[in-house]
């Protein structure tokens, strides 16, 4: 799953009415194969893309892409995704991690998959070059929640100003990671 936070303002997961959130709602969707969904909050355009590609022994293999562009001119605010992967307590998950830094996978196991792989291929920016003004996936937290309904509590508790941006040019600002020993209070 996706979660997202523009500096300044809420931790996002889902789009609810009444929770300022713009629009949101699929724009193409074949209900098996392939997907195109838009996300407008506050002047930020999220757009989710997934595709499968059929085979195998559990349904294929699925591609899923994230592109976030600001409409109007001015600067763009920072933005922080936080992307996610969790099981229902069934099956285990670990952490692959490139240069002992950057999070390049996600390793599982789950009865109904048996072994899995899910890849978090650099950010890139249009036509495929490195983007201008974007951080890898540098930090990641592995922790038990007590359910997936408290995801979004659990980012929001791990949430820390970790790292320092700084565009050529513009001053220096921070932004938000999540801390690795982060956790629910109260939660083992």
């Amino acid at each position: 799953g996706l979660m997202w936070l523009q500096h300044g303002g809420n931790l996002r997961h889902t789009s609810e009415q009444n929770d300022g959130v713009s629009r949101y709602g699929w724009l193409m969707h074949d209900g098996e194969n392939f997907g195109v969904q838009e996300i407008r909050d506050e002047g930020l355009v999220l757009r989710t893309e997934f595709v499968k590609q059929p085979g195998g022994e559990h349904g294929g293999d699925w591609s899923w892409r994230v592109t976030a562009k600001m409409e109007g001119k001015g600067p763009a605010p920072l933005l922080s995704l936080f992307f996610y992967v969790a099981t229902d307590g069934q099956g285990t998950l670990r952490p692959v991690l490139e240069n002992g830094t950057r999070l390049a996978a996600v390793a599982g196991m789950a009865e109904e998959l048996g072994d899995f792989t899910l890849t978090f291929l650099p950010p890139t920016g249009e036509g495929g070059e490195g983007p201008k003004y974007a951080r890898g996936v540098y930090n990641f937290l592995a922790a038990g929640v007590p359910g997936l309904h408290r995801l979004t509590d659990l980012v929001r508790h791990s949430l820390r100003e970790s790292s320092v941006f700084s565009p050529p040019g513009r001053p220096r600002r921070r932004f938000f990671g999540v801390s690795s020993t982060g956790g629910l209070p109260g939660e083992p």
